[in-house]
């Protein structure tokens, strides 16, 4: 009898049940038939779930950020693995110690990490720029002694393409049946919501945007769903509404765990996405747009490169030029005044999931390279970056 090929994810930022990491990657190898283990934080008692095996790492700061590493290391050389996958920047160093067994090791960069860096609100406005130039430099050393990368969008896998030459492009797509559309005629909760992050430039886009809808339609109201990055920010964000007097219009509600989204964005008659137009969001396409269209919700974006190369002028969803919080509620009160384009329009994005956008069309390339790597082959066609 064959054992299984054993794959472990390991990570220290990303907790162990985040969504692309366990939901869309482990799942995916373990329906495949692979062994799969996943080394991260916030596990909670879990130890085993959808049946991929966990090892729960504790929360940690300062110096014990080192120490966890070395644990996650540790449990992820335990698992003797037949391929190894890194889920954060903070363990590409420690990526290549893993390579150094002679099994190959993968990277996954979920985010444009040197773009990124620039948004850290924990970091002084000074060093932002500095530490963008370090986390380049971190991944020009360790990238290239990997065996392959992962990207969740087409720059980003273009750039790292420059430093690798085996880098597949996973997307953020929701699975098909995660987020059926509410049933005709069931109550919506909210009629606009946001639900992910909350750093301090979403809340005070989010806060500007909620301010002018309301001056159009004063009976609205605004649901979001997370936690601010800071109490600074979030204080700020209350203030804002109160000085407007809309306080009562709009309500922050704490973060769900991932099988509790669906749920909540059915719950919704339109949903807003406002990125900002910063080089970060001129890379990564967001996946809660995915989700509001999956679940057939009419979402207002910001219309920046990555959603619109992918979905065009097709009419899934609405753009509105970022930065104009204007534009936002002009666009989002047009869909509250107007059920029934704001359902043709729900309804087109969810076509649009099913036809293209979906999970289930980007797991095959992430089993193809596992397959290939512990065969020590290259996989078949692919949509690897050139």
């Amino acid at each position: 009898m064959t054992s299984r090929p054993r794959a472990c994810l390991v990570g220290v930022v990303r907790p162990a049940l985040d969504v692309r990491t366990f939901h869309r990657h482990a799942r995916a190898l373990a329906a495949a038939g692979w062994d799969v283990t996943v080394v991260g934080r916030d596990a909670g008692a879990r130890r085993r779930e959808d049946g991929v095996a966990i090892v729960p790492l504790p929360a940690a700061r300062g110096v014990g950020r080192a120490l966890l590493q070395a644990r996650a290391l540790g449990a992820a050389l335990a698992r003797r693995a037949d391929v190894y996958q890194v889920t954060d920047v903070e363990l590409l160093p420690a990526a290549r110690l893993l390579a150094a067994t002679g099994r190959p090791v993968v990277w996954d960069s979920v985010e444009d990490y040197p773009a990124y860096m620039t948004l850290k609100a924990w970091l002084p406005r000074r060093l932002r720029r500095p530490a963008a130039l370090a986390v380049a430099a971190v991944e020009r050393l360790a990238v290239p002694r990997l065996a392959a990368v992962l990207a969740a969008d087409a720059d980003t896998a273009a750039r790292l393409g420059l430093l690798h030459p085996r880098v597949v492009l996973l997307h953020n797509f929701p699975r098909r049946d995660e987020f059926a559309p509410a049933a005709p005629g069931a109550p919506r909760r909210d009629d606009v919501l946001y639900h992910g992050s909350l750093p301090p430039y979403h809340l005070d886009a989010l806060a500007r945007i909620a301010i002018e809808l309301v001056r159009r339609r004063p009976d609205a109201r605004v649901t979001l769903v997370g936690h601010p990055d800071s109490r600074a920010a979030g204080a700020a964000f209350a203030r804002a509404l109160a000085a407007a007097g809309v306080a009562d219009r709009v309500r922050l509600r704490p973060r769900v765990p991932f099988g509790a989204i669906p749920e909540l964005v059915r719950g919704a008659r339109t949903g807003v996405v406002p990125l900002p137009d910063v080089p970060k969001f001129r890379t990564n396409a967001p996946m809660k747009l995915f989700e509001l269209m999956a679940a057939a919700v009419p979402a207002v974006t910001s219309d920046l490169p990555p959603a619109r190369r992918l979905i065009g002028d097709d009419d899934g969803v609405v753009f509105v030029p970022p930065g104009e919080p204007a534009a936002f509620a002009d666009a989002l009160a047009a869909l509250l005044g107007d059920p029934a384009r704001a359902e043709r329009i729900g309804r087109r994005g969810r076509e649009l999931v099913l036809a293209r956008y979906h999970w289930e069309r980007e797991a095959p390339a992430l089993v193809a390279l596992y397959d290939a790597l512990r065969r020590g082959t290259r996989p078949g066609p692919s949509r690897e970056a050139a």
